[in-house]
């Protein structure tokens, strides 16, 4: 399946997907408008914290995720969502690897300055051409 990751983006900087029916580990996908693309997996409980990140740029012409970096555990790299396999629901639902949990639109926001995306550079990623 072919697909931008700037797409599920959104039009101000960029958009959480959370995967649904998730019991142990709250996964996320971000997506920004420069096509990167942001997996967090987050812990629940009274600890609740960050586990670990892994960033991407975009995706290749199969819909493979080009991860960065490939985590350095196991367990972590089996985490990670490899290929998407469908957009449903006008693309607020992402399926990957056709697997029946599926990463559902969470919210859209107009910054997020601790993954390096503050006002200025996305005045800039909203107006480059």
């Amino acid at each position: 399946m072919t697909a931008n990751a700037a797409d599920f983006a959104g039009s101000v900087c960029g958009r959480r997907y959370e995967k649904e029916m998730e019991t142990h580990f709250r996964d996320c996908l971000l997506f920004y408008l420069d096509g990167r693309v942001r997996f967090e997996r987050y812990c629940y409980g009274e600890a609740a914290c960050l586990v670990f990140s892994v960033w991407a740029h975009g995706f290749d012409a199969d819909g493979a995720i080009l991860w960065d970096k490939e985590p350095e555990f196991e367990s972590q790299r089996t985490a990670l969502p490899r290929v998407l396999t469908d957009i449903q629901e006008s693309g607020t639902a992402l399926q990957f690897d056709n697997l029946r949990k599926r990463y559902i639109l969470t919210e859209e926001f107009a910054t997020d300055k601790a993954n390096g995306y503050g006002k200025l550079k996305v005045f800039l990623l909203r107006h480059r051409k």
